[in-house]
């Protein structure tokens, strides 16, 4: 079914919970008594809870850039490049140059900003699909990247720099106080400006958002400058989380980030989703991959069940969103009561 252009802005100034967060807020919350029961060690008290999210929160950094990306109906591949070539120019930057990291830092979130703008541009001016654009940049990024790094990446960074990925503010890591702090300004961005409006009508009809006269250029422009900024953002943290910098760090970012989003009921195709389902994933995944470790399990493992969910949870979306007597009865069971006046639920 063809989804009209004035479905996009009503969609996009409505930000509650529906039924996916709600069942992604409950899983959470029995995975987390499960693994707190179930294996020891998980659960140390609150402090240590919350310290355990330093160990997935740059996936979250990454995820969260994502959002605006595939709200458009795009992908960007080349985030773990980004965030690779961003962390190793900062620690080049103050190695080699002399900077402080106070200004090596921002330089390096400019420089992912910049290649999300190249992103967007080649993407724009081509009109070629972002799935082929993203990966061929990635290579390019990787490239440059390990060139940058030589042969002896620098490392050792300051304490005052490495708070950033392990340190704490009265018990809160300071890695999740960032993350909910941009969670907060990526929702307000999508659901309360005009910008965030245009990404949710660009994923709904593209070619009707364009006669309607938004720049849909600038907008997809926008949004993978967005994702550049994040995914550098994210190569920071982990540089400060390892106190060291390699080419190849932000490899592990992308497969993960990516299902985040998706588990976190963004629709692949655009237009669809909340900034609360993502987070609600980021920290449901996040949780089960350090649990799974805790128990025992070896990273080859999580990898493999992080793919699997990423698989269930596309099939599912994709089966509650295809018309079907199953469907109907699910959504009729599930679905909340109709807001209709009386007269109107009698005729």
């Amino acid at each position: 079914m063809t989804r009209t252009l004035q479905e996009a802005p009503a969609a996009a100034r409505r930000p509650r919970i529906g039924g996916w967060e709600l069942a992604l807020g409950v899983l959470l919350l029995v995975q987390l008594l499960v693994f707190s029961l179930a294996v020891p060690g998980f659960f140390d008290g609150v402090s240590g809870l919350l310290n355990v999210t330093t160990n997935f929160l740059p996936f979250g950094l990454v995820a969260l850039g994502l959002v605006p990306v595939i709200l458009t109906g795009g992908i960007d591949l080349s985030v773990g490049a980004v965030a690779g070539f961003s962390a190793v120019l900062m620690a080049v930057l103050w190695k080699h140059f002399g900077l402080n990291l106070g200004v090596a830092v921002p330089l390096a979130l400019l420089a992912g900003g910049l290649l999300g703008a190249l992103n967007g541009l080649l993407i724009t001016r081509t009109r070629t699909e972002p799935l082929i654009i993203t990966l061929a940049t990635s290579f390019v990024f990787n490239s440059v990247t390990t060139a940058l790094a030589g042969a002896e990446p620098p490392s050792g960074f300051p304490d005052s720099f490495n708070a950033l990925g392990t340190g704490a503010l009265g018990g809160v890591p300071y890695q999740l106080i960032l993350f909910a702090a941009l969670a907060i300004v990526i929702s307000l961005l999508i659901t309360r400006t005009r910008f965030g409006r245009s990404v949710v009508m660009v994923g709904y009809n593209r070619d009707a958002t364009r006669y309607s006269g938004i720049n849909v250029d600038r907008t997809v422009l926008g949004v993978y400058v967005i994702s550049g900024v994040m995914a550098a953002l994210a190569g920071v943290v982990l540089a400060a989380y390892y106190s060291a910098v390699r080419s190849d760090m932000g490899d592990i970012l992308l497969l993960t980030a990516l299902t985040m989003v998706v588990l976190g009921g963004i629709n692949i195709f655009g237009g669809e989703g909340s900034v609360l389902g993502a987070v609600l994933a980021v920290l449901l995944l996040g949780f089960l991959r350090q649990g799974l470790l805790i128990a025992g399990f070896s990273d080859m493992v999580t990898t493999m069940v992080t793919g699997a969910i990423l698989l269930v949870a596309i099939t599912a979306k994709n089966l509650l969103s295809t018309p079907g007597a199953f469907t109907r009865r699910m959504k009729e069971r599930f679905s909340r009561p109709s807001t209709a006046p009386p007269e109107q639920l009698t005729k």
